[in-house]
């Protein structure tokens, strides 16, 4: 992985910097005020380190001795940092670290996915007779319910795997209630954007007291975190 747009952080880019810049505007972000206390103390440390390697972060097993925690502390906290965090030239891991590759995303995925999806009545849950996620479709519908959040230009693998994560979820409740489709699934999904559009809050109606608004799109709403608040409407209060 990489900071996303490192550029910004340098003051030197011919030697190793000393310090690196951190902006104020971090004040505003809400994706740092929903962080927990180590997470964004991790996020700090995550840019200091990065500033050693032109931006890039070593993989888990170094990266956990450099923040004095455990691998498994390192990779929950690096879980929570993807609003800041980006694959490393195209996914393709620096050959400084190919021996120490870290955990695929699709292993990541499998695991997830077998903890969060519910038997229905007690019985188990055949996973395979779930409808395959149809990203085209979600993401059609989301720009039709949706016309004034920012638009999807790149679907990258880490959004695959958020909506994927999400899509299985839905499916699951809703295959616990009677046989489901891909339709039935992504009729849920455009009941769902539409509740996101009566959000002000969501859809940039609402203004802080510095007159800024904060307008979400399609990565941030399939956020576990986010998306459990928008089912149970946390971000309506402002309707």
């Amino acid at each position: 992985m990489k900071i996303k747009n490192w550029s910004k952080f340098q003051h030197f880019k011919d030697r190793k910097p000393p310090w690196v810049k951190l902006y104020r505007d971090l004040l505003d972000d809400i994706e740092w005020h929903e962080l927990d206390p180590k997470a964004a103390k991790v996020l700090v440390m995550l840019w200091l380190i990065a500033s050693e390697e032109e931006g890039s972060i070593p993989p888990n097993k170094q990266l956990a001795f450099r923040l004095r925690m455990s691998e498994k502390e390192t990779e929950v906290c690096i879980s929570k940092l993807s609003h800041w965090l980006e694959q490393d030239d195209d996914n393709v891991i620096s050959t400084r670290y190919q021996d120490d590759a870290p955990e695929t995303e699709t292993e990541t995925e499998k695991k997830i996915e077998t903890d969060i999806i519910c038997p229905p009545n007690g019985e188990p849950l055949d996973k395979n007779k779930l409808p395959g996620c149809d990203h085209k479709a979600v993401i059609a519908l989301y720009h039709q319910n949706l016309p004034t959040l920012r638009k999807v230009e790149v679907w990258n693998e880490t959004r695959k795997g958020y909506l994927r994560q999400r899509w299985r979820e839905v499916a699951a409740e809703l295959a616990e209630q009677k046989p489901i489709t891909g339709q039935d699934v992504l009729t849920w999904w455009a009941d769902f954007f539409t509740h996101v559009g009566t959000s002000k809050f969501l859809t940039g109606r609402v203004n802080d007291k510095s007159g800024r608004s904060f307008v979400a799109d399609l990565e941030w709403i399939i956020k576990p975190t986010n998306f459990c608040k928008i089912v149970e409407g946390k971000y309506h209060g402002t309707n």
